[in-house]
């Protein structure tokens, strides 16, 4: 196949490439097929036996159309964070249009165009680890194909020139033939691609994608399923991706990985504020109280609280594998006491929520692996230990919908709550008031988890209408909603109740691998439940969302490929993890390694040399004059390295000139030296005015030559008529011919000087 004809399918093959990435982007299956069918489709009709095109005036009425239903969809169902999308799509069918258009270099510029446009607009949606190998393969096919499209524009060019009108001869077309053409393209273009990857990476080592802290939320959360904040008007499906996040093994107290009897909540963020306007639930309190602490290496425990803890209930561990995802949250179990890293971190600990965060700035990527140590019902001694002063106020215990309070005090009365202390009781023996709130919240729960509430992902038909709140929405019209609305009702009706609540965010771990003894969390696994306070440091994990809710889309969501999924989690987390978090604060800390291992390898090589050198002065007794013999000694040796390679330089550059590229290094190299005089002719020529221009053969730069000045001409025609007979007559020069060679050279030489 020659180089022309596989323009034509790049161009197409980038097209397919572009309209996949942007697919992929939005994960969207149907749009890749759809869209990928008519393409295909496009290249049997315009490329087919009758090579069929869409004509003029019909592409241009499907484009108004096109416009026109974008512009009519945006303006009535799209939002404006959604622009990118819908210019996404907009230019993805624009591109399957221009696939039926006729074939002209003003329409390849245009598809070129395209999508490029269109992987941009992808960009700017996902930042996932897929599309960013797609992207990768666009760049490098795009510039295999621009050089492809280079022969095709200079040949178009060629045959246009030959259709005038004959009044002057049209320039030669140097024909590119022979079997080496192809390899010789390939390893240009592989070069091109390689050197502007190599810029690319420098580029970005030089300016890092994300400005922001390393304590910050990065990039790799926000696409993890994972949400520091609740907002109830975002009413699209919730992701059930299977993609593999982390893996958990929980141990006994004797160390040994067993399945616990109720589902694992790995907490990430504590919501305690409830705005109505919004619709949100966010983080409120900021601890003053934090602790900073550095865990240390070989996976040893570092404790999170001041003093000994309070270990008589017995002692679980929970060791957390990261496979795709790379964050600065480290998901913990209620409540830890003592954290281990694989490597040494700086971990800051809020004991008002009992959240870790990966807040160091001298790792370039995220942990890979951490263990947490807990009591499943941990005492108040021990939870005094962790949050010692720092106790959560009671002060934001109300809800801001007063609607609600009629609500919650009718779904209080039908859940049948019953032998619990009432409100009296609780002012005659404050303490009773913690077994109050644990007891209303399970019965609110157990209420919600009824069936009255349908549970799903899919919030498509969930209807709001304007001015309503969503909770009430959910409570009573909808009935239906995914987690984040089950616990938002039931964190609202416990605080309208007034019982001191807050939500969770984080995931659920449901899967579990016998094979392996562990918890496998994907995620599909995010999820959202509520926490009571239960006592003055303890708070309880009350989950209104039905677990077999969650099990069976767990269960549905299973896949054969799932087996295999660790190979590429393992990619994923290394993207996530080296690139989406490389920020200043990895780049400062590259640097700082780079600099400290080159200082410290130039001391110690230093060191290294200077102890053998006096080792060898003493064995050789060679008194103070050694070391001068020895710097003596690297000087020649340093000059017989500089000699070589200036020696080697001009075998290569003789070599250029004599043209003998296609024969064996060992006979170039031979036929090399001997027209090595054809060389320097050619460079005095150069330095006296005369250069030797690529398309004169030696002869007729001899007949240029002679044209100004015959005495140099005659001279390096001499040296002409002996390179001929050397290079191409298979002539060997004897010590005489060299002598006469020499001569002709100095002749030469005295010619251009006389005539400077």
């Amino acid at each position: 196949m020659n180089l022309l004809r596989q323009h034509r399918i790049s161009a197409f093959l980038l097209v397919l490439l572009a309209m996949a990435a942007f697919a992929t982007s939005q994960k969207d299956l149907v749009l890749l097929m759809s869209s990928g069918a008519i393409a295909v489709l496009s290249w049997y009709v315009t490329e087919g036996p009758r090579g069929r095109s869409l004509p003029e005036v019909a592409s241009n009425i499907l484009i108004l159309g096109l416009l026109m239903w974008t512009l009519a969809e945006f303006l009535t169902d799209i939002e404006l964070a959604d622009a990118t999308s819908v210019l996404g799509r907009f230019l993805l069918w624009l591109l399957v249009i221009k696939l039926f258009s006729r074939r002209t270099a003003y329409e390849e510029r245009q598809r070129f165009t395209l999508a490029a446009m269109l992987v941009v607009c992808g960009c700017l949606e996902t930042v996932e680890f897929v599309f960013a190998a797609l992207v990768f393969a666009f760049i490098a096919l795009g510039i295999w194909t621009a050089m492809l499209w280079r022969l095709q524009s200079s040949l178009d060019a060629a045959r246009a020139s030959r259709k005038g009108d004959g009044a002057f001869l049209p320039p030669p077309l140097e024909v590119a033939v022979g079997r080496r053409l192809l390899p010789q393209f390939r390893r240009l273009a592989l070069l091109s691609i390689v050197v502007i990857f190599a810029g690319s990476v420098v580029g970005f080592a030089a300016f890092p994608r994300f400005g922001e802290s390393r304590g910050g939320r990065s990039q790799s959360d926000a696409v993890s399923g994972f949400n520091d904040r609740i907002d109830l008007l975002a009413n699209a499906r919730i992701n059930e991706s299977r993609r593999e996040l982390f893996t958990v093994v929980w141990k006994d107290p004797t160390g040994t990985p067993e399945q616990s009897k109720r589902p694992i909540y790995l907490r990430g963020a504590v919501l305690d504020r409830y705005d109505p306007v919004t619709h949100r639930w966010e983080a409120l309190r900021t601890s003053n109280a934090i602790r900073a602490m550095r865990t240390p290496t070989d996976a040893k425990f570092v404790a999170l609280g001041p003093g000994v803890p309070d270990t008589t209930g017995g002692v679980w561990t929970a060791e957390i594998a990261m496979r795709s995802l790379a964050t600065s949250v480290l998901f913990t179990v209620y409540a830890p006491f003592a954290v281990a890293t694989d490597e040494s971190y700086s971990v800051a600990f809020d004991p008002a929520t009992l959240l870790l965060r990966d807040v160091g700035t001298d790792h370039v990527s995220r942990y890979w692996w951490y263990a947490l140590r807990v009591q499943p019902q941990p005492s108040p001694q021990m939870m005094e230990t962790l949050q010692g002063s720092t106790n959560p106020p009671r002060s934001d215990i109300s809800f801001p919908v007063p609607a609600l309070k009629p609500i919650a005090e009718r779904i209080l009365s039908q859940a049948f709550v019953t032998g619990i202390p009432t409100a009296e009781d609780v002012r005659a023996d404050p303490s009773l008031r913690w077994m109050r709130n644990r007891e209303i919240a399970r019965a609110v729960a157990s209420w919600m988890r009824g069936g009255r509430f349908r549970y799903t992902t899919d919030l498509t038909a969930f209807e709001i209408a304007d001015g309503e709140e969503p909770i009430i929405a959910f409570l009573e019209r909808n009935q239906f909603g995914h987690c984040e609305y089950f616990a938002s009702a039931l964190g609202g009706i416990l605080r309208t109740l007034g019982i001191e609540s807050r939500l969770v965010t984080g995931f659920v771990a449901l899967e579990y691998d016998v094979s392996t003894s562990q918890y496998i969390v994907r995620e599909s696994h995010a999820h959202a439940w509520v926490e009571v306070r239960t006592g003055e440091h303890q708070w309880t994990a009350i989950d209104p969302t039905p677990e077999e809710s969650l099990m069976q889309i767990s269960e549905r969501n299973r896949a054969f490929s799932d087996n295999f999924r660790w190979i590429y989690d393992r990619l994923e987390f290394l993207w996530n993890s080296q690139v989406l978090a490389y920020d200043s604060a990895a780049q400062a800390t590259i640097a700082d390694r780079m600099q400290s291992k080159w200082w410290k390898s130039v001391q110690e090589s230093y060191d290294a040399v200077r102890v053998q050198m006096r080792a060898l002065v003493e064995q050789y007794s060679l008194g103070r004059a050694g070391m001068v013999w020895f710097v003596a000694i690297a000087l020649a040796f340093f000059a017989a390295v500089a000699a070589w390679l200036f020696a080697r330089r001009r075998l290569r550059h003789t070599q250029r000139i004599a043209g003998l590229a296609g024969l064996p290094p060992q006979e170039a190299r031979r036929i090399a030296r001997e027209v090595s005089f054809f060389a320097d002719a050619l460079d005095m020529l150069e330095d006296a005015g005369f250069p030797k221009p690529a398309p004169l053969t030696p002869r007729q730069h001899v007949a240029a030559i002679t044209l100004h000045d015959a005495n140099a001409g005659g001279a390096f025609a001499r040296l002409v008529e002996r390179f001929y007979r050397v290079r191409y007559g298979g002539l060997a020069q004897s010590i005489s011919d060299r002598e006469e060679t020499r001569d002709e050279l100095l002749r030469l030489k005295s010619a251009l000087s006389r005539r400077r």
